[in-house]
Order: structure tokens, then sequence, then C-alpha cells
């Protein structure tokens, strides 16, 4: 027997109520993403309604798959940080369809702009920052002196050297460090979002030594 899968993608700009539905309840695969298309790891999503709530977390390939009750109209908002995001976007089901499985895409918009830090890249297996990066640091520090209401994600990355899962917890380590940087020089914690993004977006070949040394890196995005 072949599933019925019905593929729906979020985007915050629309006001459109979906529908689908097998029985009391569905299947639900969920993914969150950026606005790049990039799977958003380990945050929390919550889904309201006018009788229920409840929060699940993704995994970090932005994952998650539950059973969603139907005949309900949701709406949904994600935690990235401390901030929390709604989409205009909400989920009914209906029930008493004959569709086994959904997957459901939620895309946000979220960055204004990505702050160019310059080859502040790691060794391998490592998360400590290098004094020759300092410098680099302390430019991002005068920026957000300068523009005191804005938020920062830090995103961590690694080479494809050592396991898929050694790589997410190391990318996540290099991003705290940056961020217990910028702490320690009087940034408030509350400013700052941590994320790792493992060996998954890498920007150079990991074939070769220089490649593999570029993909060892921190990218700071600024929040909307």
């Amino acid at each position: 027997m072949i599933k019925k899968v019905i593929v729906v993608s979020f985007f915050i700009l629309s006001n459109q109520i979906f529908s689908f539905g097998f029985g009391e309840k569905t299947l639900t695969n969920i993914t969150l993403k950026n606005e790049f298309g990039i799977a958003y790891p380990n945050a929390k999503i919550i889904f309201s309604s006018l009788d229920t709530n409840f929060i699940l977390t993704v995994d970090n390939n932005g994952k998650s798959t539950f059973n969603l009750k139907q005949g309900i109209e949701f709406t949904v908002s994600c935690f990235i940080g401390k901030e929390k995001y709604d989409f205009e976007d909400k989920i009914y089901i209906e029930k008493n369809k004959n569709i086994s499985e959904v997957n459901i895409d939620l895309q946000f918009d979220l960055y204004e702009s990505i702050f160019e830090i310059n080859n502040l890249n790691f060794d391998s297996g490592k998360y400590e920052i290098q004094k020759k990066y300092f410098n680099e640091l302390e430019n991002l520090i005068l920026l957000l002196n300068e523009q005191n209401k804005i938020n920062i994600e830090i995103a961590g990355h690694t080479d494809s050297i050592g396991d898929n899962k050694a790589n997410q917890i190391l990318s996540e380590k290099r991003a705290i460090s940056v961020k217990k940087f910028l702490v320690e020089n009087s940034i408030n914690s509350n400013r700052i979002f941590c994320v790792g993004y493992g060996e998954k977006q890498p920007v150079e070949s990991n074939k070769t030594k220089n490649g593999r040394e570029k993909n060892r890196r921190i990218e700071i995005r600024i929040l909307k």
C-alpha cells in the first residue's frame, strides 16, 4: 500500500489554513527551516489551540515526528533561544480523510544580515578561540555596543572528519566559546543565541586540507 503524503510549507507572510487528516490523529513529520531552506536544529515549537497546547523540540536535523490531533485548529510558534516567533499560518486537520501521513516544513525569515568575520577558524577537533582572532571579535563587540538593540546568532561549523554526532557537539561548543568571549567583554548573554550545524554546511570541499580548515568556522548573523 502506497502512503499518501502531503507536503505543506509555511511562510510567515501568508494567512492560509491548511487542512488534511486521517482517523482521529495524523502521523506528522515536521521540519523547521531557516530562510535559506536549511534545517534549524534543537529549537522548540509550540502548538496552541483553544483547548490544548503542547511543545516539542526538533532534533539536530531540525526534525520531529508526532501524532497531531484532528478537528482542532492550531497556531504555531517557535522559540529561537529566548525569542518567540509566530507563524501566521495555522494547521487544521480534518477528520476522516484518507491521508496516512503528513510532512510539514516550517520556514521562517529570521536574519537581518550577516556580520562578516574574516577567517575565524579552528584547529581540527578543537573549540578554543586562537588569540590571533581576538581582533575580529573585538570588531563585533564594537558593533554590538554601538547598536545595543540588535541580537545575534552565532553559528558553529565543522569539517567532515569524525562522526556526525561528535561534529554536531563540536560545532555547538565552538559557538558557545565565541559567546563566552563576548559575555566576558560585557555583552549581555540574552542578546546571543548559539547554534551548531555540525558538518552539514561546508563552504569548501572537505577533500582538501585547505577546504577542511575553512569549514571549521564561525558565522555571525544579525537577527531581526
